[in-house]
């Protein structure tokens, strides 16, 4: 008997839609909101700062006003821009200069409120074990969408409260937040799936990221919301979303491999599979399920700890650790962070350079979107392989193309340099879209069984945040370092991973998990067709891909 063709009912898209649209799309965002408005908060952070310290607003923006004024009229006349006798000082407005923060103190408050999201992301991703499995993956996500709503609240008052606390506080609840959806989201989408569609429906989780990062760039701009008067409604925004999904998705189902097999509400997960999959006979998945929870019927939920002393779980621990660690390091929060840098280094001009972001954001969702009906046509693993060998290419080019910039013998071609660095940018972008991006939380998801499953994801994920934490952190000092050769670090990062995944990581299209896990020896050595990974039971890497 063959298998049944997927049925697209409405519980299933809704389901997909609004959990991606709540989480997913939000993590996407605040990955990208406090990007391009940067120097209009730290303006608001200086100036409050001054306030506090007893000086007056008005009489610091009376001279930052003639100032301005001054530089254009000496930018108009072509004029030696040296200040001359006759131009005023702050105390002739009543300013006070030593007032305003120190270039430390400022830096200071600008890395604690960025640096707060990732930290915490941190914190949310441990915990997203024990909401998960307590809760449950739909209702854990019901109940953090109250963390997103504070946030939203806190962020949207920091200019009427005159509050940079507020703005803080805002991003370390988003921060919690994200690193409990980005746990919660791949689990439930896998769980919820048809067999046959399961990594498409994973791959949506890195579509509504891709899109809530283009949509900060988007609501981020001077037209929009990226002025001095509007930047905190950039963080109000976070409001909508977590509405949507507090009001929504309550109708949605509960995960019916979590009530199944963790909570033993067999009737329960049986009606929920049937509102999923629109037909009344689901004994096949039903079946699949009870076989799982028979395995599991004496194993208890598995803790951080078990995972990294159980052996037969130590190489799908390995290789959902990788996975997360190869998509920080890849590179990729370094081209959507300091994009700006990039171009300016392509010596791209100024006043483009935040429309040239908003098409890098585009080229990222529109290769993300390609990535889910390719997840099933193609496979995991040379969707894996073949884009990070293109991301490393890009980056070898873009290295070679942005040291001729600083050749001065060449200075007729810069402009084309420039151009082929943007286009291998989006090159690079494109081909993590298409692999790393969505992959590696589809594959933790898939690799694992119930009872282990959501420590897993929440491992995998907490190494996610920590390797992101240590880049933005490092890779100033990096950039300034080796200037142009940066990116070759993240070359040999790039090889390094496909040579793992070649190896050890199997293909897990079309396989119920119970197989998939299966797959795996004892130990996690690939031996081929014998045991081990199996990977050659794939009729090869790349070729053909029909299961």
């Amino acid at each position: 008997m063959g298998e049944r063709e997927v049925n697209y009912t409405f519980t299933l898209i809704l389901s997909i839609t609004i959990a991606v649209f709540g989480n997913s799309f939000l993590y996407g965002y605040q990955i990208g909101v406090v990007n391009t408005p940067s120097h209009i908060i730290k303006d608001f952070y200086n100036a409050t700062y001054y306030e506090r310290r007893g000086g007056n607003l008005s009489s610091i923006q009376a001279y930052a006003s003639y100032l301005e004024g001054l530089n254009k009229t000496i930018s108009d006349s072509n004029a030696s821009t040296t200040p001359g006798p006759a131009e005023k000082t702050p105390s002739d407005f009543g300013a006070d200069e030593s007032l305003l923060l120190e270039k430390w103190e400022l830096e200071l408050l600008w890395s604690s409120t960025v640096a707060a999201f990732v930290l915490f992301g941190m914190v949310g991703a441990f915990l997203a074990l024990k909401v998960a499995d307590t809760v449950g993956r739909k209702r854990g996500m019901v109940v953090i969408t109250f963390i997103m709503f504070l946030a939203a609240i806190l962020g949207g008052i920091t200019v009427i409260a005159k509050s940079p606390e507020c703005l803080i506080l805002s991003r370390v609840l988003v921060g919690l937040h994200s690193g409990l959806n980005i746990t919660l989201v791949p689990l439930y989408l896998t769980e919820i799936a048809p067999k046959k569609i399961r990594g498409a429906v994973g791959t949506c989780h890195q579509l509504a990221v891709t899109l809530g990062i283009l949509s900060s760039q988007i609501l981020g701009m001077t037209e929009l919301f990226g002025t001095v008067d509007l930047w905190p409604l950039l963080f109000a925004f976070n409001a909508i979303p977590s509405l949507v999904c507090l009001f929504v998705l309550p109708f949605c189902p509960e995960s019916p491999r979590w009530m199944l097999i963790a909570k033993n509400r067999e009737e329960e997960a049986q009606k929920a599979m049937q509102k999923l999959r629109g037909y009344d006979n689901v004994e096949d998945e039903m079946g699949e399920m009870r076989a799982e929870a028979k395995k599991s019927r004496n194993a208890r939920n598995f803790t951080l700890k078990d995972l990294l002393t159980t052996p037969e779980l130590r190489m799908p621990t390995v290789i959902a650790c990788v996975g997360q660690i190869s998509q920080q390091w890849s590179g990729i929060n370094v081209v959507m962070s300091y994009s700006s840098f990039i171009f300016a280094q392509a010596n791209v001009s100024a006043t483009k350079i935040p429309y040239v972001i908003v098409g890098t954001g585009f080229v990222n969702v529109v290769a993300a979107t390609v990535a889910v009906p390719l997840m099933e046509k193609l496979g995991r693993r040379p969707l894996l392989l073949w884009p990070m060998c293109v991301m490393a290419g890009s980056f070898v080019l873009m290295t070679i193309f942005l040291q001729l910039q600083f050749d001065l013998s060449l200075k007729a071609s810069h402009s084309t340099f420039a151009m082929i660095c943007i286009v291998l940018m989006h090159l690079y972008i494109v081909g993590f879209a298409l692999g790393l991006g969505p992959i590696p939380f589809t594959i933790v998801a898939e690799i694992f069984r119930q009872e282990s499953r959501a420590a897993a994801m929440s491992l995998s994920v907490a190494c996610n945040w920590i390797c992101n934490f240590i880049l933005m952190w490092t890779f100033p000092f990096l950039r300034d370092g080796l200037e142009a050769y940066t990116y070759l670090l993240f070359v040999v990062i790039l090889v390094a991973a496909i040579i793992f995944i070649f190896f050890f990581v199997p293909e897990t299209k079309n396989k119920t998990f119970d197989e998939i896990v299966s797959s795996i020896s004892l130990g996690g050595r690939a031996h081929g067709k014998r045991d081990g990974l199996k990977i050659n039971e794939d009729v090869g890497l790349m070729a053909n891909t029909n299961v």
